[in-house]
């Protein structure tokens, strides 16, 4: 093992989730608050928020109205389990905000694992 790499004892995955055209994400943000807490309160989502689209910055004041899919990392025994988990999300169930044909759930290694954001 590396010098300094953690031995980890979970396994955690990226959710990579693309949104569609002209999704209509602010319609079911309220619903997927309310799915996701629970999920982050028992570690079971680890990190997760927006992508932007390519012209935009997270200091942008409306950095929200910008957004064009989402990231999330995930501790989960398996792939299976993960994506039985991100198909339960509104996101996905609406059919109106993430695009289920692109959506990407590979397994990471999280070397740094104490990040904080201001």
């Amino acid at each position: 093992m590396a010098s300094g790499l953690p031995k980890l004892t979970k396994n955690y995955f990226l959710v990579y989730a693309p949104d569609l055209p002209n999704a209509q994400r602010a319609k079911h943000v309220p619903e997927h608050i309310v799915h996701n807490t629970p999920l982050i309160k028992n570690g079971i989502i680890k990190l997760g928020g927006g992508l932007l689209s390519s012209d935009a910055k997270s200091t942008d004041a409306d950095a929200h109205d910008k957004l064009d899919g989402s990231f999330i990392i995930v501790h989960g025994e398996s792939i299976e389990e993960v994506w039985a988990l991100i198909k339960k999300d509104v996101f996905y169930t609406s059919g109106e905000v993430w695009d289920r044909s692109k959506i990407i759930i590979k397994p990471v290694f999280p070397a740094v694992q104490d990040t904080k954001f201001e």
